[in-house]
């Protein structure tokens, strides 16, 4: 699996550069704006998108029929996929927490544990749905599954929050169902997709 992530590593290298000078500005914008632990949020977001994109780009670039001739089971191929995304997503999440601590120290800022529950709930929340839906579906078709994801995603949480008063307690019942879906999600996909690949 660890050469799976190389090679997805080396896929998204390039945008990972692109995605760390936008964070940078748009986080010195919102600083000014409101507080600096939304970052955390919109990192582990934007960085889990990257990793969801790679299953695209290996049915564009034609790896997938590669790999069938390769020692690798797809098996491996799907958890590769789920790895990826929860190490991108924890990158983004290090990164904005270590920004929105950056800013804490600057100036008083809104509670960054309910910004980090919000963020890590979004991402399993998202992910549970948009890894195996790039998977079963065409590019074009996987990239609505992200688009409707997060939105879906945020509308949980927003409903959450209405049942129970507390941000914080509201997001940790999300994140919770979060991981739920997410080990959900990858347990069904190491079932089904490789069987749906071999028929």
């Amino acid at each position: 699996m660890r050469g799976l992530l190389l090679k997805d590593f080396f896929l998204v290298r390039s945008v990972l550069g692109i995605l760390l000078l936008v964070l940078l500005v748009v986080g010195s914008g919102m600083s000014v704006l409101t507080s600096t632990w939304v970052l955390t949020v919109v990192s582990t977001v934007m960085f889990g998108m990257i990793g969801v994109t790679t299953i695209g780009q290996d049915k564009a670039s034609g790896w997938n029929r590669v790999a069938g001739v390769l020692p690798v089971s797809p098996r491996a191929v799907v958890d590769s996929k789920y790895v990826l995304y929860l190490l991108l997503s924890g990158a983004g999440f290090v990164l904005g927490g270590f920004i929105g601590m950056l800013g804490a120290l600057v100036q008083a800022q809104a509670d960054g544990a309910v910004f980090a529950v919000i963020s890590l709930s979004i991402a399993l929340l998202s992910g549970s749905v948009t890894i195996p839906c790039n998977f079963l579906l065409g590019e074009e078709k996987g990239i609505v599954s992200l688009i409707a994801a997060y939105p879906l995603s945020t509308a949980i949480f927003i409903g959450a929050a209405a049942i129970w008063r507390d941000p914080l307690t509201s997001g940790l019942a999300v994140l919770a169902v979060g991981v739920a879906l997410y080990l959900t999600s990858w347990l069904a996909a190491r079932a089904l997709l490789p069987r749906r690949d071999a028929v």
